[in-house]
């Protein structure tokens, strides 16, 4: 036997499990959150919210990528044939260093 923490079939299953369950609740909130922002315009998250020019873009951009990911995750979009980083825009909104 291993010296520390025996993984269970148990642990295995509840880990397993909770991470699908994230899965599926952010995607759908990503899809949830990108139809308000498309009823919202770069001009009108610049004047009325606020951002910067780039910033509303990258929110924009960034949304679009995840929208695709979630698409390609239910089904209801194919994967792009050529390879896309998906996280370009995305890893704008969450700090410089963290991805």
């Amino acid at each position: 036997m291993a010296a520390g923490l025996q993984i269970t079939k148990a642990e295995i299953n509840a880990t397993s499990g909770t991470v699908a369950r994230s899965v599926f609740a952010v995607l759908s909130d990503v899809l949830e959150f990108k139809a308000w922002l498309d009823t919202v315009s770069a001009n009108d998250l610049e004047t009325t919210y606020g951002f910067a020019t780039a910033e509303a873009a990258d929110l924009k951009s960034a949304f679009a990528d995840l929208a695709d990911l979630a698409g390609i995750f239910n089904g209801s979009a194919a994967a792009n044939t050529l390879p896309h980083d998906y996280r370009v825009f995305a890893k704008r909104l969450i700090g410089t260093g963290l991805y």
